[in-house]
């Protein structure tokens, strides 16, 4: 009896060791798995934090050193460098674009007030509440431009704050060109850029002309049509620059599309079959519109893109690497100069910068490209 009791004993541990030994290799097993997994894919993990860690160690200690030298074009750069590096680095959002646009639309609202004041006395009730609505449009702006201020961080907030700690940074040679080759008062002798006279609450409206500069308007001698003030507040937009195409199709076929029913409320439909050329339509115009109304037929070949293919991703706008880096940096691709010496302290223009009216809706324009040379 004795002898079945120790038999019983020794089988069941022996049982439980069999349960252990179980968990042991299934712990086994997954040590391994987690050996394996790290022998892979562990070196490139460690290597990627050391390469963040001493990248941002050994560029933080780059910036140290130029900010006690004096080449302060080195010393931005290095900055922008290092931006741009954690940006792609860290898959950050880069709101840049974004905050430029927000600064043009708060000097297109304090533009828009100065010529609202001068039309004071001819109607007041009309401009008093005109008055209210671009004050709460400025707000409201201003609040979106805090947002995206507020988000600057390490190299982006000290190379932000220090290149705009001149006031006049916005002289900076390349905005002052870019103004004056899109018809702005840097073109002109005005001297409106440098001193335009501003409410005293509308500090972040300093700068350049936008399409509600009285006067451009008075240079021009005509009055832009909604339709060349959307062209333009696109084309120049320095964000969503993916969509700018399409975007000014839209502006364009709609133009188009005014022109057409305007015609129709003149000539019956045969009558404009024959002598639509006869009319405003260029020969282009018509070759356009009738292009857009007929799209539905357009064969599957000689469409832009097919059910197969994706358009390929838009590489970084030539004009918006340009301005954001005047803009944020003072800094010009291929010029060396310190940024401040860029600055131009007192208003001249260029003759060859006039505004001839090329570049209105339907009409070719070129990008400014300023560089270096002869600087």
């Amino acid at each position: 009896m004795e002898f079945e009791k120790q038999e019983l004993g020794i089988e069941q541990d022996k049982a439980k060791l069999e349960k252990n030994e179980s968990k042991l290799k299934e712990t086994i097993k997954k040590l391994e798995d987690i050996e394996t997994e790290f022998n892979s894919d562990g070196p490139d993990i460690i290597r990627l934090a050391i390469s963040k860690n001493f990248k941002r160690g050994m560029t933080g200690t780059k910036e140290h050193e130029l900010k006690q030298g004096k080449d302060k074009n080195a010393l931005q750069r290095c900055r922008y460098e290092r931006y741009v590096y954690e940006q792609d680095l860290d898959g950050k959002e880069d709101r840049l674009a974004d905050f430029l646009d927000l600064e043009t639309g708060l000097r297109e609202i304090a533009q828009r007030e100065i010529c609202l004041r001068e039309q004071y006395g001819q109607d007041p009730t009309k401009v008093k509440e005109e008055f209210k609505t671009t004050k709460k449009e400025y707000k409201r702006l201003e609040h979106e431009w805090w947002m995206i201020r507020d988000s600057f961080d390490a190299p982006l907030e000290r190379a932000f704050q220090y290149w705009r700690s001149n006031p006049i940074w916005y002289m900076h040679r390349v905005l002052r060109e870019d103004c004056a080759r899109r018809g702005g008062c840097c073109g002109r002798d005005c001297g409106c850029c440098l001193h335009r006279k501003l409410d005293e609450t509308r500090t972040h409206a300093a700068r350049h002309f936008t399409v509600e500069c009285g006067c451009c308007k008075k240079a021009r001698g005509f009055e832009l049509s909604e339709d060349d003030k959307k062209y333009f507040a696109i084309r120049y937009a320095v964000s969503d620059d993916g969509k700018k195409g399409l975007d000014l199709k839209d502006i364009q076929l709609k133009s188009l599309e005014m022109q057409n029913l305007h015609l129709q409320q003149l000539l019956t439909e045969g009558a404009m079959k024959e002598n639509l050329m006869r009319y405003q339509f260029s020969d282009g115009a018509v070759q356009e519109f009738e292009h857009y109304i007929h799209e539905a037929d357009i064969a599957e070949d000689e469409a832009e893109f097919t059910d197969d293919e994706c358009p390929m991703d838009e590489e970084e706008d030539p004009y918006y690497r340009r301005i954001s880096q005047a803009s944020i940096w003072g800094l010009v691709d291929g010029n060396f100069e310190n940024p401040f010496d860029l600055i131009d302290a007192e208003s001249t223009c260029d003759s060859t910068w006039q505004f001839d009216g090329s570049n209105l809706l339907g009409q070719e324009e070129n990008d400014s490209m300023i560089t270096e040379i002869d600087w």
